[in-house]
């Protein structure tokens, strides 16, 4: 007598490159696929994928060619963004030729992309996941909204769901960013998506005045890390500045700063809930870690970044978090004005995804 084997089902997870948080935000997903019996196979470029070689060490990993935009030093990133769209075009179809490949070599049985909109295909089902079905603009920047969204909407429409990192409702986190009324046939929200979410048992201490995280792509991450460093140093806080490096693991101190390339989730959880302040980009899926543990922080938007401007404009608004511009951001009057906020706090609802990893395996 035979037992017939059923095979695993195989899922390509996919982020976009455009520094570390579309991967990190992963984690819980990847995890649930896990958890629910099937193979998460990996596929990223760069950083991202460096990432996650060394948070997944026993899954397949794949090397698939993203695109990251060159963020302007001044200026728009919404102009920046039109300027390029014929060499994302270009990248966008190289990678959905590797997709097609990907999907015959490894057996793939469903595709999740995390903002990656090129890479949607026929042969199985596939997840989009955003939090932006928004986009923001401001100024002269609004004449370009509207080609924007139509490219936006042209790649979004051919997945089979979309995928929200959010609660939905007034308490949301994402604000008017994941406010659309295109797609409700296909929209459901997942919950926030935090690596930190299982994380409680840390050792905190009373000694971090600063915690400074960096984050997005260059130049701006280095252009904002010498900035702080530069005004951490002419204070005596005790000061910690992760870089954001995963590929390095370096230490360096400087005085009353210390520099850290990396860190993994437990040691950073703790920095998270030691540092009597934290500074950092109001990336969207920073703020998901944040408001997972229920931290207080100060926000620098990165300049020309609309989304970011205006989820630091929203929390502010909100009383939830102080924020200032990189160019008249000063350190002391952070310090000062953080403690007149109450801080993030969002439930996860990590069920939310649960329900979606098992509808997605039912399906494929």
């Amino acid at each position: 007598m035979y037992l017939h084997m059923v095979r695993k089902k195989n899922i390509l997870v996919c982020p976009l490159d455009w520094g570390l948080g579309h991967a990190t935000r992963m984690v819980p997903i990847i995890k649930a696929i896990d958890n629910h019996g099937a193979n998460a196979i990996l596929a990223a470029d760069n950083q991202p994928l460096e990432f996650l070689q060394q948070y997944f060490p026993k899954n397949k990993t794949i090397k698939l060619q993203g695109y990251s935009p060159k963020y302007p030093v001044n200026g728009s990133m919404t102009w920046a963004m039109i300027k390029s769209i014929p060499e994302m075009v270009k990248y966008s179809r190289l990678a959905n030729n590797d997709l097609q490949i990907i999907i015959e070599d490894y057996n793939i049985d469903a595709v999740i992309s995390d903002n990656r909109y090129e890479l949607s295909t026929s042969k199985v089902p596939t997840i989009f996941i955003t939090h932006q079905l928004n986009i923001q603009t401001s100024g002269l920047q609004s004449l370009g909204k509207p080609l924007i969204n139509y490219i936006l909407k042209y790649y979004i429409k051919k997945y089979d769901e979309i995928w929200i990192p959010d609660i939905d409702g007034v308490n949301n986190l994402s604000g008017v960013l994941s406010k659309s009324n295109k797609f409700n046939d296909k929209k459901y929200h997942i919950g926030l998506l935090s690596r930190f979410s299982k994380i409680s048992e840390v050792n905190i201490s009373d000694d971090i005045d600063v915690l400074i995280i960096l984050s997005g792509p260059e130049p701006q991450r280095s252009i904002l890390e010498k900035l702080l460093l530069q005004q951490s140093l002419q204070t005596d806080l005790k000061t910690i500045i992760l870089q954001g490096k995963p590929k390095e693991y370096k230490v360096q101190k400087i005085d009353n700063v210390k520099l850290i390339s990396h860190l993994n989730d437990h040691d950073f959880s703790s920095l998270l809930r030691s540092a009597k302040c934290i500074i950092s980009r109001p990336g969207y899926s920073t703020l998901m870690d944040m408001a997972v543990i229920g931290c207080k922080a100060v926000f620098i938007p990165t300049p020309g970044q609309t989304e970011q401007e205006y989820l630091a404009k929203k929390l502010r608004n909100e009383g939830k978090a102080y924020s200032e511009s990189q160019n008249n951001f000063k350190l002391i009057d952070a310090i000062q004005n953080q403690d007149d906020y109450l801080g993030l706090s969002v439930n996860e609802s990590s069920n939310l995804l649960n329900q979606r990893i098992q509808n997605l395996l039912n399906i494929c």
